[in-house]
């Protein structure tokens, strides 16, 4: 009997174990404080920001259900977008999950844009399920960000 213990209680010792909360990487990642914060009623609004400054986009999001949000710049121009040397950059971003004990709860994204040089161009995000063959989005935003000196 006792030999059935042993590995019992180490078995139950790993699983505690896996089950111990981790600090998320993601929500170790320090942000600058931004100039404007935006959320999905913004969408389509131009954002001006000066050279250096940075703005946060702050959208729900729910990962259990299989959607979450992707972003690109977006010069809109046709064909393939330039991935440096933008008006601005795509700093960061991260996951903050709901406070509440509920399952499935839906948490924010959060994502940083800094003004990189003097210029215009559109940050795009999509809120789809990235597995799907040709995903629909089931949300779309869209600013346009006016960056001057």
């Amino acid at each position: 009997m006792k030999y059935f213990l042993i590995p019992a209680a180490a078995v139950c010792a790993a699983l505690f174990a896996g089950c111990a909360s981790q600090p998320s990487e993601e929500k170790a990642l320090d942000f600058p404080a931004p100039s404007v914060t935006l959320t999905i009623q913004e969408s389509g609004d131009a954002v001006p920001l000066r050279v250096g400054q940075y703005a946060k986009i702050t959208l729900k999001e729910n990962p259990t259900t299989g959607y979450s949000w992707y972003f690109k710049l977006d010069n809109g121009k046709r064909g393939p977008q330039p991935k440096s040397g933008q008006a601005v950059e795509l700093v960061g971003e991260r996951y903050l999950a709901s406070n509440t004990r509920l399952a499935g709860a839906p948490g924010v994204r959060e994502v940083m844009v800094k003004a990189a040089r003097p210029g215009s161009i559109y940050v795009v995000g999509n809120c789809i399920r990235e597995w799907e063959k040709n995903p629909q989005p089931e949300q779309t935003v869209r600013y346009r960000f006016d960056v001057t000196r």
